[in-house]
This record gives structure tokens, sequence and C-alpha cells, in this order.
């Protein structure tokens, strides 16, 4: 049997006119699981009885197990359990434009980016579109919230699970489920350029945000084994090509490493590297995990290289900071409880 989450909208009207239904009663089924977020066929209250025992043969209703929560001010990080015990992260942020929510899209990542806590443990599966979905659920219905603003870029690679990503934006998005539209969507990607290329055909683009965080290949091979694969002058073209073809939104993240990537010469690199594209900067200073071998930027060079970009006419932000005290850095906490260094209070 499938999680009914992870059917889509085209997915939906298909199974039903192939079984002799009316394939317009699929916006019941969407109203019913989306907008009265029935939990079970039996409050399936606007799909007739016999779709519903149909779907009920072929489809459950997947549920995630909340393992911990950490909660600040602005913030709240959950540790999801799956259905066969592997653990996920998601992250609800509150900001002045509505709720934000971060999404994971596998269990572990195999990218190995030297500074991230998610691939600290190797990937153990992807998640399905389902799973992905059932994340914003559980946390409105946790919350009594409703959430805005999705952002793909918790735990995983979300190229590297390209088709149950794309289902998932599909579910997100389509008229009369949850309805998120795609400008308050963004998805992130080490650099993965084939996929950048394929996912800018998409009918519905969102924004997008590409994970560089240094200003060459020599910086970039060391921090991000991806840049191996795929050149950082790779990278910058995908980008290019992604904001030509969908006019989105993309961001180019940059975590500032204290002696790494921090330099005003670096800053001057990168700004070089960007030229008079339409990209934008987002400056990340760094959370570290206790065990990190690198350090924070200090406040004095994360102003510098932030100034020296803007004097080089470079369109850059700073991240707001959220959970700092959480075990915030991005699958910090699920890799502390595997390896037991994490205990519940």
């Amino acid at each position: 049997m499938t999680d009914i989450y992870s059917l889509t909208y085209e997915q939906a009207e298909k199974l039903l006119t192939e079984n002799g239904f009316r394939a317009t009663q699929c916006a019941n089924i969407f109203r019913d699981i989306y907008k009265r977020r029935a939990s079970g066929f039996d409050e399936m209250t606007l799909t007739s009885a016999d779709i519903k025992a149909f779907l009920s043969d072929k489809y459950f209703f997947g549920k995630l197990k909340i393992d911990e929560i950490l909660q600040s001010v602005d913030t709240s990080k959950y540790l999801f359990e799956l259905s066969d015990g592997c653990r996920v992260e998601t992250v609800l942020m509150r900001q002045k434009f509505g709720n934000s929510i971060c999404i994971s899209t596998q269990s572990g990542c195999n990218m190995g980016c030297k500074f991230c806590c998610s691939g600290r443990l190797r990937k153990q599966r992807d998640l399905t579109a389902g799973e992905m979905v059932s994340q914003i659920l559980a946390v409105e219905k946790h919350q009594n919230i409703t959430i805005g603003n999705i952002t793909v870029m918790g735990i995983g690679e979300p190229f590297d699970n390209y088709d149950a990503l794309c289902d998932f934006l599909d579910i997100v998005t389509v008229p009369g489920g949850i309805e998120t539209g795609t400008k308050h969507i963004t998805v992130s990607t080490c650099g993965l350029c084939d996929k950048t290329k394929l996912f800018a055909e998409r009918k519905e683009p969102c924004n997008l945000a590409v994970s560089l965080h240094a200003p060459d290949d020599e910086i970039r091979n060391r921090l991000m084994p991806v840049n191996r694969r795929y050149s950082i002058s790779q990278v910058i073209e995908s980008a290019k090509y992604y904001v030509e073809r969908t006019n989105r939104k993309v961001l180019l993240e940059y975590i500032l490493l204290d002696g790494i990537n921090d330099s005003r010469e670096n800053a001057r690199q990168l700004a070089a590297l960007i030229g008079n594209a339409r990209l934008f900067v987002n400056l990340i200073p760094y959370n570290p995990s206790p065990d990190s071998e690198f350090k924070r930027s200090s406040e004095e060079n994360i102003t510098a290289f932030y100034d020296e970009l803007k004097k080089n006419r470079i369109n850059v932000t700073r991240r707001k900071e959220f959970g700092t005290e959480l075990s915030a850095a991005c699958g910090q906490l699920r890799s502390d409880r595997i390896s037991g260094e994490h205990k519940v209070p």
C-alpha cells in the first residue's frame, strides 16, 4: 500500500478514470485531505463511499511520530521518527511575514559537505513525497497554525531525490490542496547542475537556493566534495540558466567560516564570479556543532565581507539567525540522537 499523501492530483485523476470513476471527484478527495484535514477514510465526508472503499484498498494515511521538540521564542525544531525508525528534522520559524517551515527530503545525506552535520551519518534512505508533505501537516496540527512559506533545505540533497521532490511540489501547490504559491517555496541544492537545468523546465517553477560557500574551486573542493563533479563555474552557469529560464529568484548561499572563505579578497573573488548576473548572495553566519573543525567568522569579518560585496554592486543579505541555542546546525539533533550524544530530558 501507498501513503495517500504521496498521491499527486494528476496521479489521482488518472487513477480514478482508469477505474471507472469521474476525474472531477479528485477535487473532493483533495479538499477532504488538505482543506478539512481528514486523517482517515472515515473522516472524508465529501468523498463518495465507493471511492473511499476503492482508495482504502490501495492507500493509507501516513503519520509521523514526534520524537522530540526543541523550542525558542521564534523557532521550533522537530525530530520526527518515520515508520521504519529513520529520523528527520523539520524546523518552524516564526517571522514577521508569517510562518515558514524548513523540511527534509532524505534521512541523512551523501553529499558530504564538511561543515554540515547532515552528512555526518550517511543517507539511510530517501523520503517519499508523502513524508515531506506530512512534515508540514504535522507541524501545522501540533502548533495550530497555517504555514505560508516552505523551504526545502533540511536534511538531504533535494535533487538527489528528484522525482519525490517534484511530486511533493505538485501536491503542495495544486489548487484545492495546501495551495502554497510557488513564489513562497524555495528549494536548495548543493549544485547538481544537470538537475538544476531540468528543474528549470518545470511548468510552475519556484525559487532556488544554491549552496556555494566558496569563491573558487580550491576552497570549494575542500568544503564540498560535489565540486569535483560540478566545478564552481558550472554551478554559476546553471544558476544563471535557471534565472533566465524561469525568471525566479536564485540565492547563492554562503556560510562564512573563520579563516577559510571570509576575507575581503574572498568577497572580491565572489563578486567577480557573479559579475552582473541576477543572482543574490545570502551570507550565513556559521553555527558550529561541538566537534566541528570550523569556526564562526567574527562580526568584524562578516560585516567587512558584506560591505565588500555591496561595494561591488552585488545583491547581498545576511540571513536572520533562528534558534541558535537549539542544536540548530542542520542535522545536528538527528546526528546527536543517533550517535547517543543527545538525550531527551
